[in-house]
């Protein structure tokens, strides 16, 4: 929803499984732990903390982002700065890796910190990265730079076109 601000939410503890860009946090991990940090998702949605929210796929954070975006028929800004990601992996990688626990979620200006902090007491990492807003595109951030990633105006990403079929 235009105005809601879009958040990473991330397991860091974990490793990549080379050669493939799976950032895996489950196994080895307690499966109790494993099902509660699973369970802070419905219950977010149950508290009307969030308004949307996607599993983080095999398209990578910003792939994924796009996704949802479209879906919600709105654009972002993303700063790729505020990406969380874990110490010494390389932020190419990252930024397009499959992790185990990682979702995007938008949420309300005024529920954003205590969201962040159900996931902080759970040791999983939440960040805001972006806001949400009505361009239909979505631009990145870094350092001051700017640049389109994708205008849904100009094409889908994963729908028909306008007026169109496949």
């Amino acid at each position: 929803m235009p105005g809601d601000r879009l958040l990473m939410a991330v397991d860091t503890r974990g490793r990549f499984e080379d050669p493939y860009p799976f950032w895996n946090a489950s196994v080895g991990a307690p499966s109790a732990r494993l099902r509660a940090d699973l369970e802070l998702l419905p219950s977010l949605a149950e508290a009307g903390l969030c308004d949307a929210a996607k599993d983080i796929s095999m398209a990578g954070a910003l792939g994924t982002a796009l996704m949802l975006l479209e879906c919600s028929q709105v654009g972002a800004r993303i700063d790729l700065d505020a990406i969380p990601h874990p110490d010494g992996v390389d932020f190419e990688r990252w930024v397009s890796a499959f992790p185990s626990f990682g979702f995007l979620l938008s949420v309300r200006e005024q529920h954003v910190e205590e969201v962040i902090e159900r996931f902080a007491v759970r040791s999983l990492t939440c960040a805001a990265i972006g806001s949400v807003d009505a361009s239909r595109e979505v631009v990145l951030h870094q350092r001051g730079d700017a640049a389109s990633l994708w205008n849904f105006r100009d094409a889908p990403f994963i729908g028909a076109p306008s007026g169109g079929s496949r």
